[in-house]
């Protein structure tokens, strides 16, 4: 069998392709199993969700300011008041609603708000919650689940939202997460 010159010179590209994609630089992700307790969330996740409804001239200022919070917060010790509780935004339809959070192994909730709605999510296994989804409502009259998993650190992490209409949003939840702007 007789190898063309452009078959061979094809080769390394599509070798180093291959392995390009199987080190993680391809730009689609594998889903986020949330039935997990934790995963190592990137940096750039948070930048990701947190600056995706910025206009796109301001995208690499605001990522760049979330991933210089999260170096400058890599060895602070959380305060008493931040290990049970700390910043909550969602990313829904480019809107952010920020607030907070307050948790503990069985308990946990969050209020965020956009300026005109606030929306709430309750998680409670003392209330018989079987699984370790937040019900969420809003002033709206919006309803649906909220589920996160935590980052390997277990202070921070990311989540997703899906309301009952069928609108999604995306989470980003705790200090070394959450700065700056966001909050």
């Amino acid at each position: 069998m007789r190898v063309t010159k452009a078959a061979r010179l094809g080769r390394p590209a599509l070798l180093a392709a291959g392995l390009a994609l199987a080190a993680g630089c391809g730009g689609n992700r594998g889903q986020v199993d949330y039935d997990l307790l934790f995963t190592k969330v990137e940096p750039i996740d948070y930048a990701r969700i947190l600056c995706r409804g910025i206009d796109m001239q301001d995208q690499h200022t605001c990522m760049t300011s979330v991933l210089q919070h999260h170096r400058d917060m890599r060895y602070d010790e959380p305060s008493p008041s931040e290990v049970n509780g700390g910043p909550f935004v969602i990313v829904l339809d480019d809107d952010l609603y920020r607030g907070t959070y307050v948790s503990n192994p069985f308990v946990s909730a969050f209020t965020v708000s956009n300026g005109a709605n606030i929306c709430r999510g309750r998680f409670n296994a003392f209330g018989g919650d079987t699984r370790a989804e937040f019900a969420v409502r809003c002033d709206d009259g919006s309803t649906g689940l909220a589920n996160i998993i935590l980052d390997v650190d277990g202070r921070n992490g990311i989540g997703k939202m899906d309301f009952a209409d069928g609108r999604r949003g995306e989470i980003v939840f705790g200090h070394r997460a959450v700065g700056g702007n966001f909050l």
